[in-house]
């Protein structure tokens, strides 16, 4: 009787820990999204550079790309994109629709991309950021936004890409301590033996 009691007690401890894990799954990128929305608003203005005001939500969401699964990541491209345009002024669904678009580049490149080291985030942060900021920059132009398009490039997408990929950055090192991390993909990983696995 006592082994049957101990059975069904690991059972129930095994249950309340996949329903604890399964809470923290959706539980922690929330709660971190609405620090980043309030680190926006309230921050973001103080630490503007030249007038060029970082996007704290755009660096998260493409942090989220990296280290989370893509189908819920989608959610919070769409919802995080329309937050970021409402409190910039700018054409509502813009950003959501760019940052879905390059979530679902950077989220399918790293199934395959290995984000161990840092060096291979950082890189890719770099390039969807600057491509973020330059169709961003186009569209509005396009959308008949007053400046040419040589200076709003040296003076919003460069100082812009740089303040975001540095932000990026950042919340990558801390995202991967945080426990929503997903596992990395050792599909390009060297095993001990020096063969690929």
């Amino acid at each position: 009787m006592t082994q049957e009691m101990t059975h069904r007690i690991l059972i129930r401890t095994q249950r309340m820990k996949e329903a604890s894990d399964s809470m923290r799954e959706w539980m922690l990128p929330l709660i971190c999204s609405a620090i980043i929305v309030v680190i926006q608003v309230i921050f973001a203005p103080i630490l503007s550079i030249f007038s060029v005001v970082p996007n704290f939500i755009v660096a998260f969401v493409l942090v989220l790309a990296i280290v989370r699964r893509p189908d819920s990541t989608y959610v919070y491209a769409f919802v995080l994109g329309l937050i970021s345009d409402l409190l910039s002024q700018t054409p509502v669904g813009l950003s959501s629709l760019l940052l879905l678009v390059i979530t679902f580049v950077l989220s399918r490149a790293f199934e395959v991309l290995d984000d161990s080291n840092i060096a291979m985030p950082i890189i890719a942060f770099a390039a969807a950021i600057f491509v973020f900021e330059l169709l961003f920059m186009i569209i509005l132009l396009i959308a008949g936004y007053q400046g040419g398009f040589i200076e709003l490039f040296l003076q919003r997408v460069i100082p812009l890409t740089v303040f975001n990929v540095v932000i990026a950055a950042i919340l990558f090192v801390v995202m991967r301590r945080l426990p929503f991390a997903q596992p990395v993909n050792d599909a390009w990983k060297v095993s001990g033996g020096g063969g690929f696995r």
